[in-house]
């Protein structure tokens, strides 16, 4: 009897302890691999959010991209970061846009370094970062040195950003690895 009792409880205990091990480190769905993409990777939904997140100002940056996104068939989520706190601003909207789901962010980053923890989150969570303009910070928390998976330069003609934007987006949508600087 004795012994019955003892296997039951080691039984139980180790099924215990395997379901604590089991779920996720990150606090976000995994949308599509943020690693080298390739078609075998299979991009992401034609309807997927996209998140933006821009600097102070960048309204007009603003419309131009979820016009864009939502013209090649995305449902963009952009956020203008306040003049006052910007960085923090920022940081809350990437770990936001990931929480909620976005397949990739495009990213005009106040402060770079202000954004090394949540993108390595989204990182985590495999969502694609996109770098509008400026590189982002090549270090993270988890060590691996992670920034921006891609980076479309800013120039001089927002035309050109907001087209290079929505090219990557749709290459990373088919599962492409877009060509960018």
């Amino acid at each position: 009897m004795l012994l019955r009792v003892l296997t039951a409880t080691v039984v139980i205990g180790a099924a215990l302890a395997l379901a604590g091990c089991q779920g996720t480190t990150s606090a976000a769905p995994t949308p599509v691999q943020s690693t080298d993409l390739t078609s075998s990777d299979g991009g992401f939904d034609r309807h997927a959010v996209i998140g933006v997140v821009l600097e102070p100002g960048q309204d007009t940056l603003g419309a131009d991209l979820r016009s864009g996104l939502t013209d090649a068939g995305f449902d963009p989520d952009v956020r203008v970061a306040p003049a006052d706190g910007s960085a923090a601003a920022q940081r809350t909207a990437v770990d936001q846009l990931v929480r909620t789901g976005a397949k990739a962010l495009l990213v005009r980053a106040v402060d770079a370094s202000a954004l090394t923890g949540v993108i390595q989150t989204a990182h985590d969570a495999g969502v694609v970062v996109v770098s509008l303009g400026d590189p982002l910070p090549t270090s993270g928390t988890g060590g691996d040195g992670v920034s921006a998976d891609y980076r479309v330069p800013a120039g001089d003609d927002q035309a050109d950003l907001v087209s290079g934007a929505v090219d990557v987006v749709e290459s990373l949508q088919r599962g492409e690895k877009p060509t960018t600087d």
